[in-house]
Order: structure tokens, then C-alpha cells, then sequence
């Protein structure tokens, strides 16, 4: 009897003990709290999900190599300082169409070009209006100024020296500036235009400054100037008519017009183109008549726009 009760209880111990061997079911999660899924955070409005990735690979590796060696980027072919290329005119059928995207390509760089003319004035005046005599920083200002402007080194800045300047610091209106350039460019799509972003036909002396015309004379050596790109050539071509001896009429024409507190007009100012073009009298008449047809007397801002330092 004592035997079948320790069979009995030794049974029972092992049948416990494999109770409690007996492994979890992996299907049930051993914390129910969890089993919902914890929402990750929504990525940044700036980056796409594509896009987003750990903070590892967002890491950057390259950062100091590219100090190191930066990489040079590659040039436009016809850099623009507006970012964009010039329009293709010559594949504009519409004749108004065309004229409309030549005025609208050139305009900034003209109005770009006068604000800083207008700017420059203003300063001039403030100086002549100043009853102290022009710092050292405002007398190496106006030594520049004579400098580009081809004037005479003077020791003393006197009123007359420095109000001399106003002479050449002045606008060119943009009714002329179109007319010259859609003269001299055919619109835009002249050889020179296209190749050497040259609107306004100026020439260049140099050997390998520019584009040699293909009907130019054995003898000659001038060439068509190449600018980098078409803001180039409308400042380069106002500097030309404001510093060249040969301009001095127009500037004379652009004064008188000042003293009087009279628009500057293209009109008023193309008679002062007689040394331009070989053509004389019939190139004026043909910039008046393109001003007058085109109605380009619109554009003319006539306004004294500040550019901030």
C-alpha cells in the first residue's frame, strides 16, 4: 500500500514539473498593452517621406572634401545675370511678339543701369549741398569718378569740379537704348547679338576681343566686341555714349535738359548720335523713326530709383 502512495505522489511530482516546463505560445503577446503599434511622428513639410532618412545618412560625409577641392560648376553658354538665357528672336514669327520680348529681355539692365546713374548723382548733390568740404572717402570717390570719366586730375575739389560731374553721371533713356539696339542688332538676331551678346554694334581693338565682321576691310583691325553677356553690353554701350568725346553733344543736349527740369527723352537726345554711325543724319533719322513707329517714348522711367548699398 505504501509503495502505490509513493508511486502515486512521485507521479504527481512529475506530472507538475511538466506543467511547468511547458513553453509560451509565441502567437500571444505576453503584454497585451502594447500589441497596438505606437504611431511613428509624421516627417518635416519640407521633406518628402521619399526623401527623409536617418540622421546617419543625412550625415555629410562629402562636406569637407568639397572645402578641400570644390567642385567647379560648369558655365551657361550665354550666361544672363537674370538667370535666363536670351529668347531665341529670330524663331518668334509674330513681329509684335518679337519686339515685345526683345523690350522685355533688355529693360532690367537698363533700369539697372540708370538707378545706379541715379544714385551717383544724388550723392554728387549731397556733396555740393554739404557746407563742409568732401571727406577723404568722398574725395576718393570723386577722384574715380573723374578717373572713368576721362576728366583732369585736379588737387582741390571745388564746387565747379565736382558739379562738372554731373555733366556725364546722368541716364540714357530707354526709348534710345531700344531704338539703338534693335537698329544694331536686327532685333536680336544679328550675328553679333547672338554670338558675342554685342546689341549695340561697339568695337573692339584688341586682337581676340570680339568677332571679326565678315566684310571688313584688309586693312582694318577692329573687331566686334564679345561681352559675357547681354547686361554687359547695355552698360557697356550707356558708359560709351556718358565718357566718349565723341558724344559730348548729347551730353551738352541731356544737361540743357536738366536746367530746364525737361523729360530726357530719346527724341531729344538722338540728335547727339552723329558720330555713331557713318551714316550721319540718315542713322538719327532712322533712331527717331524707330522711337516714333515702336512708340518707344513709353518706356522712359524718368525716375530717380535709389539702389540700397
Amino acid at each position: 500500500m505504501e509503495r502505490k502512495i509513493l508511486w502515486v505522489l512521485s507521479f504527481l511530482v512529475i506530472f507538475i514539473l511538466w506543467l511547468k516546463l511547458e513553453p509560451i505560445n509565441p502567437s500571444k503577446p505576453s503584454n497585451p498593452v502594447i500589441e497596438k503599434p505606437i504611431p511613428s511622428p509624421s516627417p518635416s513639410p519640407s521633406i518628402s517621406p521619399e526623401s527623409s532618412s536617418s540622421s546617419e545618412e543625412n550625415t555629410p560625409i562629402e562636406e569637407s572634401i568639397e572645402l578641400e577641392k570644390p567642385v567647379k560648376k560648369p558655365k551657361a553658354s550665354i550666361p544672363a545675370e537674370s538667370g535666363e538665357t536670351p529668347p531665341d528672336f529670330a524663331s518668334i514669327s509674330d513681329i509684335q511678339e518679337r519686339k515685345d520680348a526683345f523690350f522685355n529681355y533688355l529693360l532690367p539692365f537698363v533700369v539697372e543701369k540708370n538707378a545706379l546713374l541715379i544714385r551717383d548723382r544724388e550723392k554728387i548733390h549731397a556733396i555740393l549741398a554739404n557746407k563742409e568740404p568732401p571727406s577723404r572717402e568722398e574725395k576718393r570717390w570723386l577722384k574715380a569718378l573723374r578717373e572713368i570719366f576721362k576728366l583732369n586730375k585736379v588737387d582741390v575739389f571745388t564746387h565747379e569740379t565736382i558739379a562738372e560731374l554731373l555733366l556725364y553721371v546722368d541716364i540714357i533713356p530707354e526709348s534710345l537704348v531700344f531704338a539703338q539696339a534693335a537698329n544694331e542688332s536686327a532685333w536680336g538676331t544679328s550675328r553679333f547679338a547672338v554670338e558675342g551678346n554685342n546689341y549695340f554694334g561697339q568695337w573692339c581693338f584688341r586682337q581676340g576681343c570680339g568677332l571679326v565682321p565678315e566684310k571688313r576691310d584688309d586693312e582694318a583691325e577692329h573687331e566686334v566686341r564679345r561681352f559675357k553677356n547681354a547686361k554687359e553690353s547695355v552698360f557697356a554701350y550707356i558708359d560709351n555714349l556718358n565718357i566718349n568725346a565723341a558724344y559730348a553733344d548729347l551730353r551738352e543736349r541731356r544737361a540743357e535738359l536738366r536746367r530746364n527740369d525737361v523729360e530726357i527723352t530719346g527724341l531729344s537726345l538722338a540728335s547727339g548720335l552723329h558720330s555713331y554711325s557713318q551714316r550721319g543724319q540718315d542713322y538719327i533719322d532712322e533712331i527717331e523713326s524707330l522711337i516714333n513707329y515702336n512708340e518707344l517714348w513709353k518706356f522712359n522711367q524718368n525716375k530717380e530709383i535709389l539702389i540700397e548699398e
